[in-house]
């Protein structure tokens, strides 16, 4: 599905260069749960924003699902990530004044589909990460693990071909990203491809496959 070829990202800074990814050769296919796994400035975020199509300017070759992505338009990688991508950020990225239904339906906003369709998803969508009571809830009122469950819900309400969560446990305690932990795990046997970025090396534990990241180079 994911296929980066020699992909190096530099930035220029105060007329030096600094490289940020070198070289990256990788493959990704549906219906794995792989992790990515690096220390803070190993380029994991690099590596995400690229993979998530939210950055087109590097080196190399990326192709998704057979087709080279510097080959479309800035409009056409829009349309293909809100299609293709679902992201899930450690800061949950809720909208406060919104209720956890909206909150879910944002990705359905520009998609044309009827209220009824969206509000069935929505539902089947919280029954999956189990919040099926939650539905008419503020967000202001929910507890850590349970915005979390909202976040991956809106992320999984597309359909997308691949999830990308982002240091998902960071803000919770234990108890609260083991059961993170395991609905990704049971979202994975469901078919839903994830792509885990940690420095937790504990989480890597519910990978198929870890990726280690060292100073811009996968090292295994």
């Amino acid at each position: 599905m994911i296929k980066l070829e020699n992909i190096s990202k530099s930035f220029q800074i105060n007329q030096e260069e600094l490289t940020i990814l070198r070289n990256v050769n990788l493959e990704i296919h549906a219906g794995e749960f792989v992790g990515i796994l690096g220390r803070s400035g190993s380029g994991k975020s690099t590596l995400l924003n690229l993979i998530g199509f939210l950055d087109t300017k590097f080196s190399g070759n990326y192709e998704f699902e057979g087709k080279k992505v510097g080959e479309y338009s800035d409009k056409e990688l829009s349309k293909i990530r809100n299609k293709n991508v679902g992201f899930i950020f450690q800061n949950f990225a809720l909208i406060e004044t919104m209720n956890v239904r909206q909150n879910i339906e944002v990705p359905l906003m520009y998609s044309g589909i009827s209220k009824k369709k969206a509000h069935h998803l929505t539902k089947d969508c919280l029954r999956k990460v189990g919040l099926v009571d939650f539905e008419s809830q503020s967000v202001r009122l929910l507890s850590g693990g349970q915005r979390q469950r909202v976040a991956i819900a809106r992320s999984i309400i597309t359909s997308p071909s691949f999830i990308i969560a982002d240091e998902p446990t960071g803000a919770l305690d234990s108890k609260t990203s083991k059961e993170i932990m395991d609905l990704f795990q049971s979202l994975n046997k469901m078919g839903v491809t994830i792509i885990l970025v940690t420095h937790d090396e504990s989480l890597t534990s519910y990978c198929n496959r870890v990726i280690h990241l060292l100073d811009g180079e996968v090292m295994e």
